[in-house]
């Protein structure tokens, strides 16, 4: 763990709820004038402790109109298939977040997909066809309860 104060934390906590501030804006919320704001954001990054800032776009507007979660059960799992696997995975647009899980199942995949017949394309056409796949189990999300990149420091 790196060594960071609770100055540091609150620096997080606001920007983790919104990466878009300046930091103005950020030294305001916390109580610290702008230059040792800046200074401690750039410690936190070069420490790697913040990592850079998203943008997330509106699925539907862009007409990706429904996210599957397909759990993958591979035939085999030594270290050949599994770097394989892995890196079929990320030749996949659509697959948004991928797991490596211990249980039932492999790996764990958040699909996004225009409709349900873009999902059985992309179920036959190349899900299916990754070497070493045994069985695929999906799964429509019908509704986001929570969604969230935020740790509760």
């Amino acid at each position: 763990m790196h060594d960071f104060d609770d100055t540091d934390l609150r620096i997080l906590r606001v920007m983790q709820t919104d990466g878009n501030l300046s930091v103005s804006d950020v030294a305001a919320r916390v109580g610290l004038s702008q230059s040792p704001c800046s200074r401690r954001i750039a410690r936190l990054q070069e420490t790697g402790i913040l990592r850079g800032k998203n943008i997330e776009l509106d699925r539907r507007k862009l007409g990706f109109q429904a996210v599957v979660v397909a759990r993958v059960k591979l035939d085999k799992h030594d270290k050949e298939a599994l770097v394989a696997f892995r890196h079929e995975i990320t030749l996949i647009p659509e697959i948004q977040y991928a797991v490596l899980l211990m249980g039932a199942f492999d790996f764990d995949l958040h699909i996004v997909v225009r409709d349900i017949d873009h999902y059985q394309s992309l179920l036959h056409n190349k899900l299916a066809s990754l070497a070493g796949v045994r069985e695929i189990e999906s799964s429509v999300v019908l509704d986001v309860v929570k969604k969230t990149n935020a740790l509760p420091i």
